[in-house]
């Protein structure tokens, strides 16, 4: 017996519909089970920095620090000779003269109310720096680093390779 179009599904199909979202996550677990392939890979690195981000969402929940006025904050440790500093926190609280005298010209400078972001682009990384004016000469109020592409870079990494040029 069929069905005309637009019409009711044959009573022998319509059990098997109703079967099927319980037969779903039963049949879910089996596609995990399919060699590495390209398709798997790819799977594997998305899982990766979905991880990533869970955890980085996981930080936010921790409680606020104590805000400090940027003026009042020193840079963190260089490195002897004038290198790459170890991590970004380092930036924080630098005036744009010493931030170039560290990192040279920025690839992009965008003006955005009191603030100035300048983005810093490599091969396999990028920093993002944001200075604020306060009272008089703008200062580097938040820094971050980040990959390009699916490779894992490190603080320490990036500011190197942004620095080497």
């Amino acid at each position: 017996m069929t069905a005309s179009p637009g019409g009711p599904a044959p009573p022998l199909r319509a059990p098997l519909l109703a079967f099927l979202p319980a037969l779903l996550p039963a049949l879910l677990p089996l596609a995990s089970c399919a060699p590495p392939g390209p398709d798997r890979a790819a799977s594997l690195v998305l899982e990766e920095v979905l991880e990533s981000h869970r955890a980085s969402l996981a930080g936010l929940n921790t409680p606020a620090p104590a805000v400090t006025p940027v003026a009042a904050r020193t840079a963190g440790p260089r490195r002897p000779g004038g290198g790459a500093p170890g991590s970004v926190a380092a930036l924080l609280g630098q005036t744009p003269d010493a931030l170039l005298a560290t990192l040279g010209q920025p690839t992009r400078r965008r003006p955005e109310g009191q603030a100035e972001i300048w983005l810093y682009q490599g091969t396999h990384c990028a920093l993002d720096v944001v200075l604020y004016r306060e009272a008089s000469a703008p200062r580097v109020a938040w820094a971050a680093a980040r990959a390009a592409g699916t490779e894992t870079r490190t603080e320490a990494r990036c500011l190197s390779e942004l620095v080497a040029g």
